[in-house]
């Protein structure tokens, strides 16, 4: 039976604003969810422990190149090895069919075709195809962790948009259906304003939404979410956005910057 394993660098503690801790909850729910039992995540960050087939790894590493680096001796430390490496940040959501999918496929690499990304501030989808993989794709065990470029790194620890494409472009890439993406990546304004300043990123007050929603439109084509492997967590992510910013999502209202009114 292949086994999975899962790679995700945490955001620091000091860093989580309510929001990113709903969604880390939501992260964490999806992971549990897979239809498909073989499976373990591997969490870099300031806690040692274990949830079921999550494992907790502690790290004074701060960076997530640093946190991937402790992932990648983690992974030269296993006895027996995965036949499969994801890298899944904390704040997106893993379809739950995606492991049992993937097994029954042979492939060096299983990727969305079309990127796939959900705004918690509006309930909205897009979906929009890009010249480089997604951060979220199955590598196959041996080339996750092969040497790749003039860094020498191993390729799952490198920037998926300029490395992912190219080592790839030679093997045999399985993209799953667009209606059935791989992964939903969550787009908040919280991420955007921590960059800027992390001291301001859990209060609503301070979030700049008119900058937020110019930042959007890079995302292409916003439409209704229709997305049946990820219902289940729709209502969960609209509850928590309007628990963090006391905003009640209307989602028939045509002017984007309507909801966030």
């Amino acid at each position: 039976m292949k086994k999975f394993l899962f790679i995700t660098t945490l955001t620091p503690k000091a860093l989580l604003s309510p929001l990113r801790a709903s969604l880390f909850d939501l992260y964490k729910d999806s992971l549990n969810a897979q239809s498909y039992p073989n499976w373990e995540a591997l969490l870099i960050g300031e806690e040692e422990k274990k949830q079921g087939r999550i494992i907790f790894k502690k790290t004074d590493a701060v960076s997530k190149g640093d946190k991937l680096k402790v992932a990648y001796e983690y992974l030269l430390s296993l006895e027996v090895k995965p036949d499969y490496i994801i890298r899944l940040d904390d704040d997106d959501l893993i379809s739950q069919y995606a492991l049992e999918y993937a097994a029954k496929h042979e492939f060096d690499c299983c990727s969305d075709l079309y990127h796939t990304f959900y705004d918690i501030a509006s309930g909205l989808v897009s979906q929009q195809h890009r010249d480089w993989l997604p951060n979220t794709i199955i590598h196959k065990y041996e080339h996750a962790v092969a040497a790749y470029g003039d860094s020498g790194q191993p390729l799952f620890s490198q920037d998926h948009s300029q490395a992912w494409h190219r080592y790839y472009a030679d093997k045999k890439i399985h993209f799953v259906p667009k209606k059935h993406p791989v992964y939903l990546r969550i787009l908040s304004p919280t991420t955007i304003t921590s960059k800027i300043d992390p001291l301001l990123s859990g209060k609503f007050e301070s979030i700049d939404m008119n900058a937020y929603s110019a930042y959007l439109k890079g995302f292409g084509k916003w439409r209704s979410f229709n997305l049946n492997d990820f219902e289940y967590y729709h209502p969960q992510l609209l509850k928590a956005w309007e628990t963090f910013s006391g905003q009640t999502i209307r989602p028939r209202k045509r002017n984007f910057l309507d909801f966030f009114r």
